[in-house]
């Protein structure tokens, strides 16, 4: 017997409650329809914009295209978002028709490594949790002596993957695909929604900062999900008491905390 959508509803935690997601516009797709398909109502606020970084002569995209050029040259490469394999795929499109042997994959989550798979790029990637230092973790990025790696990933970001494959014998190069954009009147706009909400949905630790600090009299009143531990401790310096970790940041596990949440 088939069942519809409104009986998964009907059944779901989730029935009716109020969902602020405020994750970015391309990123966010997946999940919200996964928490309506449950029943959720969601008010999706993106509080970041993905800018890519564009092939033309400014000094940002000379660095990416000499990197790409030199993608023949580099043992390993990692993908550390869906982002960054998106914006990589369109790169290598340009000057990769046909990537060249020899270069190793990676990708810090399963979803990452789904979007390389779909254009028939094999990616190594952790099961469990989907951060740096579960891919740290794999056997292959144990002993990286006289290796080079190339890491696709936003400007800036966190640092420990990079310096911890330095420290296992590789040299790294950093292939920084886009900015992440603070749109300050969407954050004015999700604090309000903020009041009206059950739950937050942050999937990073820059998501919730931009957000700036928890109201006081928001503190337990608001259930806040986030995807690693990592996220949470930035939450409780922000005056985030009501948090809940997902197992990942992928789409089934966010909502399994979701449902834990409220």
């Amino acid at each position: 017997m088939v069942q519809s959508h409104d009986s998964d509803a009907q059944r779901s935690p989730l029935t009716a409650k109020r969902v602020l997601v405020v994750r970015p516009e391309r990123e966010a797709d997946r999940f919200i329809a996964l928490l309506e398909k449950n029943g959720a109502k969601v008010t999706h606020t993106p509080v970041m914009a993905i800018e890519p970084i564009s092939d033309n002569k400014a000094a940002e995209s000379q660095a990416i295209r000499n990197l790409i050029l030199e993608l023949d040259n580099f043992h390993k490469a990692i993908v550390v978002s869906g982002n960054a394999a998106e914006l990589a795929l369109e790169w290598f499109d340009r000057y990769w028709p046909m990537l060249p042997v020899g270069v190793e994959f990676f990708a810090i989550g399963q979803h990452s490594a789904e979007i390389l798979a779909a254009e028939n790029i094999v990616a190594r990637a952790p099961n469990g949790r989907q951060n740096s230092e579960a891919l740290l973790a794999l056997p292959q990025l144990e002993d990286l002596s006289d290796q080079r790696v190339i890491i696709f990933r936003g400007c800036g970001g966190r640092e420990i993957l990079g310096q911890t494959l330095s420290e296992r014998g590789a040299r790294v190069d950093y292939c920084e695909l886009y900015r992440r954009e603070i749109i300050q009147q969407q954050v004015l706009k999700a604090r309000h929604h903020l009041l009206q909400s059950d739950c937050l949905v942050a999937h990073s630790g820059e998501l919730l900062q931009a957000m700036g600090p928890l109201p006081v009299e928001l503190a337990v009143a608001v259930a806040l999900v986030v995807p690693s531990e990592r996220v949470a401790a930035i939450a409780r310096e922000l005056g985030y008491q009501n948090i809940v970790s997902a197992e990942n940041a992928l789409p089934e596990s966010m909502l399994a905390a979701v449902e834990k949440a409220i």
